[in-house]
């Protein structure tokens, strides 16, 4: 009779760095093998693999903002094992000892909406799908493609920060982009003295409009539009203050936007933008 393979889950630790090298994911130049010994050492990060006889068959993790919202990814898998479910015993090992956290009130996964895959592996893990997404890029500040008009007037006080940020009473997104990949939950709990001191804020004329900046290193460094409406071709002033604030953070290789499904229809012309194939997020409260 033919010995039953052991399979174990665990969480990784600075020793498995070479089995995660080992595995064929068909990824090049994988970030996660770039940031693993900072992954495995915050307090915000975790991952997990599955084993099996010692070989590190799939991993997977999350990262927890605000101590109530984990965001689940980092997926990958040994192109040499696939088909056997493993992805998805990683995953729902992560969302059932999350679930047991006390704390966690929210878990989340995005994932791009081509990638069928990895949407049944969510899927099994409990959580439905949400929102669509557009992330698109400008590269270049050499075509200008909105209504023109006077640069927006900066805030600086957190008081008056988090003051628009309490009268946002629709949201055309449906989430708060926290970070490039990062749609989470519109919640007051991610707004810190830190991040907000992070953030670059403009208002509108009108004052019935504002945008948020935050530059975010997502392989390259780029400046994070965060807008809520999708109007963006219709405000005056609106490209003149993106233009004027990625002025002001030279080092940033483009403008990183998160338009929804609406929004990402209304350009006039997408191809002044880098622009990926969108992405869906799951999630399920707890």
């Amino acid at each position: 009779m033919e010995k039953p393979q052991v399979m174990n889950i665990r969480k990784l630790d600075r020793k498995d760095l070479d089995n995660l090298k080992q595995m064929d994911t068909g990824i090049e130049d994988d970030y996660v093998i770039r940031i693993f010994p900072r992954l495995i050492e915050s307090k915000e990060h975790e991952i997990f693999g599955l084993f099996q006889e010692g070989t590190l068959m799939s991993v997977a993790g999350y990262t927890t903002f605000a101590d109530k919202f984990a965001m689940l990814g980092r997926m990958r898998s040994d192109r040499r094992y696939t088909g056997k479910g493993y992805s998805t015993e990683v995953m729902t090992h992560i969302a059932e000892r999350l679930s047991k956290d006390p704390d966690i009130e929210w878990i989340g996964a995005n994932t791009q909406t081509h990638n069928y895959p990895a949407q049944r592996v969510i899927e099994r893990s409990g959580m439905r799908p949400g929102p669509v997404h557009y992330y698109a890029i400008l590269k270049s500040k050499a075509v200008y493609p909105g209504a023109t008009g006077p640069i927006w007037n900066r805030i600086n006080e957190l008081h008056e920060k988090r003051k628009l940020l309490s009268r946002l009473t629709s949201n055309a997104l449906e989430v708060f982009p926290y970070e490039c990949y990062y749609p989470l939950p519109f919640d007051k709990n991610l707004f810190t003295d830190d991040y907000l001191d992070e953030c670059t804020f403009y208002v509108s004329p009108s004052e019935d409009r504002f945008v948020i900046f935050r530059n975010d290193q997502k392989g390259s460094l780029h400046t994070h539009v965060k807008y809520f409406w999708n109007d963006h071709y219709e405000q005056p002033g609106f490209f003149e203050t993106v233009y004027h604030n990625w002025d002001e953070n030279p080092e940033a290789a483009g403008a990183w936007f998160d338009f929804s499904e609406t929004g990402f229809k209304n350009i006039p012309d997408p191809s002044i933008f880098e622009v990926q194939k969108p992405w869906r997020l799951y999630s399920r409260w707890l």
